[in-house]
């Protein structure tokens, strides 16, 4: 009987043991994701160091898209296509859209049954929900977390980015004066003039937001394609096939 309990105990013992989540070593890559996240916003209140950040930027980038301050808005442009396309491909190489979409429809089907218990009062479906939630909570966390991973690296890119385009328009073009530039609305704006944001910066999100939008759509596609593919789905419904 004594050995029976020691076994007992034995068992519960390992059994306790192997249930313990074990403790997983720091990754080296969130490490360096936190390190550029805390550069990138210190830069904003250290003036040495955004100078530095920005002589650093330029010595890769004025030489390519400097163009020696002639043509400011091309420079500008392809600063935002450089930014948008990277902080595009960084989210979409984190991101796995298959999934998102998953839990989204899910989440939103979830949603709809808990208002409809709710309107009935039916108690008990209401528990069922929460317990089917409880159950599906890992993957509503990758849902929210899953963009903040590459918002360290992207959010770096951008203020260094940010950072040479300031002190290009503020040094470079004022040493070249050519802070004049045509636009469709204006045949005569200031790069420096500030309508709650300086306009180069306005200029900035005109050209880059809609073409990282584009390129989250095609690399969006693309991935949905081969997924398609990959299950054996065809990629248009047959004509048969609608109702």
């Amino acid at each position: 009987m004594a050995d029976d309990a020691d076994a007992e105990t034995g068992d519960e013992a390992g059994t306790t043991q192997a249930a313990r989540p074990t403790r997983q070593p720091p990754s080296l890559s969130r490490f360096v994701l936190i390190f550029l996240f805390l550069l990138g916003m210190w830069t904003l209140f250290d003036p040495t160091l955004a100078s530095g950040l920005a002589f650093a930027v330029g010595t890769v980038l004025e030489p390519i898209i400097g163009f020696g301050g002639r043509l400011p808005v091309l420079t500008v442009l392809l600063a935002g296509l450089l930014t948008t396309t990277v902080s595009s491909v960084l989210r979409h190489y984190f991101t796995d859209w298959v999934k998102q979409a998953r839990t989204q429809r899910w989440l939103r089907a979830w949603q709809k049954e808990r208002m409809s218990a709710v309107r009935k009062g039916n108690k008990a479906q209401l528990e069922m929900l929460v317990e089917i939630q409880r159950e599906k909570q890992k993957d509503l966390m990758t849902l929210q977390l899953d963009p903040m991973k590459s918002m360290a690296l992207t959010l770096f890119l951008f203020i260094a980015i940010f950072n040479w385009l300031r002190t290009f328009v503020d040094v470079d073009l004022a040493q070249a004066g050519n802070l004049w530039i045509a636009v469709p609305w204006s045949s005569n704006v200031l790069l420096i003039d500030t309508f709650v944001f300086p306009s180069w910066l306005l200029l900035y999100s005109l050209l880059a937001l809609p073409f990282g939008q584009i390129v989250t759509r095609v690399l969006k596609y693309v991935r949905f394609r081969r997924r398609l593919e990959e299950l054996g789905v065809p990629l248009r419904a047959e004509p048969g096939d609608v109702a």
